[in-house]
C-alpha cells in the first residue's frame, strides 16, 4: 500500500483509511480528456464507465459539472450536456 504525506512529502500519514481513501481519488481510476469542438454537446468517453453507478466524474477546464443538470450519461461511452460546452474547453472524465 502506498502512504500518503503531508504536503512537506516527508511525513508520512499513518493511518490506513486515509491511505485507502487517497488511493481511490488519486489512482486506479481511469482519466481522460477532450477538447470540446464548436456547438458540442455529445462527448464521447474515452474509456467504458458503468451507466448509473455515480462513478463517473466530469470536468469543464476543471470545474466539476452536475450529473442530472449539467450533463446525462447517454450511453456507456458517451455524455450529453444540456447546454454546449465552450469553444476548445477542455473537458476531463475521471471513472
Amino acid at each position: 500500500m502506498a502512504s500518503t504525506y503531508f504536503i512537506d512529502q516527508s511525513t508520512p500519514i499513518v493511518a490506513s483509511w486515509l491511505n485507502d481513501v487517497n488511493n481511490y481519488v488519486y489512482q486506479g481510476r481511469q482519466r481522460g480528456t477532450v477538447t470540446a469542438a464548436a456547438s458540442q454537446t455529445v462527448f464521447t468517453v474515452p474509456f467504458i464507465y458503468d451507466v448509473g453507478a455515480n462513478t463517473l466524474d466530469v470536468f469543464i477546464n476543471g470545474v466539476r459539472q452536475v450529473l442530472g443538470t449539467s450533463y446525462l450519461e447517454t450511453t456507456t461511452t458517451t455524455i450529453t450536456f444540456s447546454e454546449a460546452a465552450p469553444y476548445t474547453s477542455v473537458v476531463e472524465f475521471i471513472g
